[in-house]
């Protein structure tokens, strides 16, 4: 059930598929991402991590920054993996390891894991807000995913998108999804794009 009727035009549904798939499309791009773990009745959000990466098509990613507060640092060629021992300052070599696709970094390594959806209700075209001095395109959603491990243990989520108004490439999502086992508990994560 579509609500909005997009810019112009162009229906929210085509914004998204078009815009999704251009960003998927791109033969490298910049992200951040922050994931932050919900617990009810806490104002604090804690955070689980805050990085930068950069990735280039098809499998080269560098991705820095902390996770559970202890710095990671990570490089994924092809099929060979190296982090960073922030001890020793050392690289460790994982060879014909992909832990780009590995469900527990998803959001760290591999940010477009989260647009990969089964169906999308309740989907509108909010308008427009200015993020970070630009003017961009507003969606908001409620996707079912089709990857198994990210409904395992979340439900109900919620995304807020903004898109490049020239060729609808997302620039920041918002997502929300509940725990399912804890009430009142949930994660909230950020992702900005560009380059």
């Amino acid at each position: 059930q579509l609500k909005g009727r997009g810019v112009g035009k162009i229906p929210a549904d085509e914004m998204l598929n078009t815009g999704l798939e251009r960003t998927r499309a791109s033969a490298s791009y910049r992200y951040q991402a922050e994931t932050k773990l919900v617990a009810e009745g806490q104002d604090n959000l804690e955070f689980f991590s805050q990085v930068t990466g950069e990735i280039v098509a098809p499998s080269d990613i560098h991705m820095v920054g902390t996770m559970m507060d202890k710095p990671i640092e990570f490089i994924q060629s092809g099929d060979n993996a190296y982090f960073k021992d922030q001890s020793s300052g050392q690289w460790i070599h994982l060879p014909g390891n992909k832990l780009a696709d590995s469900e527990l970094f998803y959001a760290e390594l591999n940010p477009m894991a989260y647009f990969n959806f089964k169906d999308v209700t309740e989907l509108k075209y909010t308008g427009r807000e200015k993020v970070n001095g630009e003017e961009l395109l507003v969606l908001e959603m409620r996707p079912n995913l089709i990857d198994p491990f990210l409904e395992l243990r979340l439900t109900d989520y919620r995304y807020k998108l903004w898109l490049d108004p020239k060729d609808y490439r997302l620039r920041q999502a918002a997502l929300k999804a509940e725990d399912k086992q804890t009430p009142g508990g949930g994660v909230e994560i950020n992702l900005r794009f560009w380059d």
